[in-house]
């Protein structure tokens, strides 16, 4: 596996992590006026974790 495909794996884990993390706090995040809402985390949180999956995957058949 390539490092870089291993390092970019675990960064978009760890983001994936984060996102999970602010859903079960129900953390509130506010950028300028406007209020993110808690279910753009659980879409990011899928979505993170399905690439670093895929990545992390492919990375490991060559």
């Amino acid at each position: 596996m390539k490092p870089v495909s291993l390092i970019a794996a675990a960064f978009l884990g760890v983001i994936s992590l984060a996102h999970l993390l602010r859903l079960a706090l129900g953390l509130e995040v506010q950028i300028g006026r406007a209020q993110v809402p808690l279910w753009m985390s659980g879409v990011a949180f899928l979505f993170c974790g399905i690439l670093a999956a895929l990545l992390y995957r492919e990375g490991r058949q060559h």
